[in-house]
């Protein structure tokens, strides 16, 4: 076995048990995570795919955002309270789509071709899932699920077979964490 063949092994497998404690609404979600993104950075640079790689280390500031975040209470007369499970309002669903669809139209024309677009199409939709789980969005899990359809081929074409399946089950989960955010959200209405 290569050594990047167990780099991606570790990164699959930490990738997978973070995004399980994301559904699961778990902190460990970030210090897992990151031991997963910094990896897929090496990963990322070693096959070309550099968008992925720099949004791969925004993932690592988000996380250590996010982990902070996640641990922030709000003091209202000394009751303490965690950051909360909430949906987007729509201001705020308004701002992010605005955002996600100029950086759509921006990487179009700074794309020299379809994989180098789909790369920055990942990257986008992936940051904009990371910082929406940083704040508890619920909406975070579109972003991912949308990004981890784009990645299945993408990876798939760049001979990344263990991170296809990696992003066939992270499908599957983006899709039982909007069900599962959903739900915890709407105790918090």
């Amino acid at each position: 076995m290569n050594y990047e063949l167990i780099i991606e092994s570790i990164a699959v497998a930490t990738g997978l048990i973070s995004v399980w404690y994301s559904k699961k609404i778990n902190i460990l979600v970030f210090p897992i995570g990151i031991i997963s993104v910094l990896l897929y950075v090496f990963i990322f640079i070693k096959n070309g795919l550099f968008a992925n790689a720099g949004i791969n280390f925004l993932y690592f500031v988000i996380s250590v955002f996010g982990w902070w975040n996640w641990q922030k209470t709000k003091d209202k007369r000394q009751k303490t309270e965690d950051l909360a499970v909430t949906f987007l309002n729509s201001r705020q669903r308004f701002v992010t789509l605005t955002i996600v669809l100029v950086l759509l139209f921006t990487s179009k024309i700074f794309s020299s071709d379809t994989t180098t677009f789909l790369d920055y199409i990942t990257g986008i939709l992936g940051l904009g899932g990371m910082l929406l789980t940083a704040l508890k969005k619920v909406e975070n899990w579109v972003l991912y699920l949308l990004c981890d359809i784009i990645l299945i081929p993408l990876c798939i074409y760049n001979g990344l077979y263990l991170t296809v399946l990696q992003y066939i089950i992270y499908a599957i989960i983006a899709v039982m964490g909007y069900i599962s955010w959903s739900k915890e959200a709407k105790k918090n209405v």
